[in-house]
Formats: structure tokens, sequence, C-alpha cells
């Protein structure tokens, strides 16, 4: 997923130096250090990308990234790239040629993570996944926050910041979907795409539902993460509120205490900042819940 403001991918930094672990230390590091794999999706430059991430270790391996193109007999591998590092995540990219692609990652320690198979279509960009390895969940965008503010695809962006008043989960605006709070965030989010030439997003009430039970999800399961704990993704929840979509993406994050801030720092996240600014999607769900500082934004294209 894509997840936080940097913070989540932090965890090698506590490692000793210049000291050996002993065994039972070492096997603990060990167990804590995990790979994961995000689905392959177009970018906005029309080529095909990978993600893989490594969290949690606390020694350098050379971690590989694999995109396999999936097909009736062997499969067969398309890109591959390494790079020795900690805990990082790496990216491969490769020309966009329609069909259907999935990518394994292996850090050379024997941990192995495969997506799911994805078909893609080089006309319709994707949303930006975010890949996540933490030993828990903090957060897409990936594009992935937790105690600070967070968010996702994706990397999930994090930052501290004071709760604001919890609004009403019921729409106050003019246009009948979302409160007052939740339409600055959607009205925020279109200033930025004005100034990247996008067109305004239209808030959809099916999306804000999706948007706004995973918010008061996350936040009454003490959770961060854009897997819901019942093992839904977010392209789940949006289709069970009734969207159909032809392209979708989600951005979350927790501890922003106004919608300008949690916009900020959406924006200042690379994956965040790709899901608001791609022209592709026509409509935006916002989803607000105060206890925890919880924001969804899921966006889609019909």
């Amino acid at each position: 997923m894509n997840r936080a403001l940097g913070a989540v991918l932090c965890l090698g930094s506590v490692a000793a130096v210049g000291m050996a672990a002993a065994p039972a230390q070492a096997e603990a590091q060990h167990r804590g250090c995990r790979v994961a794999a995000a689905k392959p999706y177009v970018a906005l430059d029309g080529k095909i990308r990978a993600a893989g991430s490594r969290a949690g270790c606390f020694d350098d391996a050379r971690f590989r990234v694999r995109i396999v193109s999936s097909r009736p007999g062997p499969d067969r591998v398309v890109k591959s790239g390494s790079k020795v590092v900690r805990n990082a995540r790496v990216v491969v990219a490769l020309t966009c040629v329609d069909g259907a692609y999935y990518s394994v990652v292996t850090d050379y320690r024997g941990h192995v993570s495969r997506s799911r198979p994805v078909r893609l279509d080089c006309d319709v960009p994707a949303p930006v996944p975010s890949a996540t390895a933490s030993p828990a969940p903090s957060a897409v965008p990936t594009a992935s926050p937790s105690a600070a503010p967070t968010a996702s695809p994706s990397t999930v962006p994090t930052a501290s910041a004071p709760a604001s008043t919890a609004p009403s989960a019921s729409p106050t605006s003019g246009s009948g979907v979302g409160t007052a709070v939740e339409n600055e965030v959607v009205r925020l989010t279109n200033a930025e795409r004005a100034k990247a030439g996008c067109g305004p997003l239209k808030h959809d009430a099916r999306l804000r539902a999706a948007a706004y039970a995973h918010s008061a999800d996350m936040s009454a399961k003490n959770y961060f993460d854009h897997t819901s704990k019942d093992g839904r993704s977010f392209a789940d929840r949006i289709t069970a509120a009734g969207y159909t979509w032809r392209a979708a993406a989600e951005n979350i994050a927790k501890g922003y205490g106004t919608a300008q801030a949690v916009v900020q720092g959406w924006m200042n996240s690379p994956g965040h900042r790709q899901n608001i600014l791609n022209c592709t999607y026509t409509d935006i769900g916002v989803g607000y819940v105060a206890s925890g500082a919880y924001w969804t934004q899921d966006f889609g294209r019909q």
C-alpha cells in the first residue's frame, strides 16, 4: 500500500551499531523482517510500474522486484530490477503492453511475496498502489500514517496533529453528500487538480459511503490500513457500495486535525499526490471520523 508520509518504513533505524545480536535476538529480528509486492499498474507516463517494499529488517540484502506476464503456459519475467537495501521501497517500470501481469519480490534472505495478477489497459492509467511490509499496519499511496498523519494505492502518510471537533456523519452541505469538513477536502483537492489542469471531481454518495465506513471501521478497531480487518480491499468496499468503476484509487490518513492539513499532507507525498492529480478520475468520496482523526479519500471513474 502507498502508506504514510515517510514514517512508515523507518523500522530499520533502531538496529544496534557495532554489536552482534544474540541468537534469540537475531531470530526475532529475522521474524520481524517482511517483504510485500504491490500489483502492477499503468502510471501517468504510460509505463507499467510495480513496487515492492522491505520493512522491519535489521540487515542489508539484495531486494529484487520482478514484473511477470501472466499468460497460458509458462509465465515469463518481462522486467526485473534489484537494489541492496535494509528497509525501502523499490520500483521497476517497462513500456506498457496490454495484458495480465503480477509482481514478485524477494530479498535473498528467504522472504518472498507475490501480488495478485491484474489485467492492464494501457489507455487507462491505474491508481498508484502501495506495498507495505511493516510488521504492523501503519499506512497506501500506496501510495502508505499511524500516530502521525498517514496516507495510501498505496504509501500511507502519517503526522501527529490535534483532532478537530467531531462532525456529524450526516450531510451538512447543500450538495447533500458529505459533511462540511469532508466537502472542504473535496474543494481543496479540486483546487490542486485545477492547478495541474485536471477537471474537478464530483462528490459521489456511493464513494463517500465507502470512504466514511472505512474511516469509521479503522477508528472503531484501532488500525490503519487499506485492507479492512475482514480482508476487503478498497476496491471491494467501493464495489459493495454500488459504484461500478473502470479505475479507482484510495488515500488514507490519520492524525490530521483539519481538511487543509490532511490535503497538504497528501500533496507532500508523491504517491498520494499522484492519486489526487490523476486526471483519469471523475468522482471522489471523502470520509472523516474525528475519533483518532481518520481520513479516507476514494477516487473513481465509471
